[in-house]
């Protein structure tokens, strides 16, 4: 007669860190300008910086 396997939990989900909001604007290099929202209805996202006004909008995927 063998001994029985122990029966080992799985190792518990880690939840990944939620992505930063706000960042550096690569234009004019102001702190914390460029501002991130995602519509994830329109599979869209846009950032746009409050001081130089540029923005950029482009598709967003889901990364797992």
């Amino acid at each position: 007669m063998g001994r029985r396997r122990s029966k080992r939990k799985p190792a518990p989900k880690r939840r990944a860190d939620p992505l930063d909001k706000q960042f550096n604007c690569p234009f004019c290099n102001h702190e914390k300008s460029c501002e991130v929202k995602m519509d994830r209805v329109r599979n869209t996202g846009h950032i746009s910086c409050r001081v130089c006004l540029e923005d950029y909008q482009t598709s967003i995927t889901c990364i797992l």
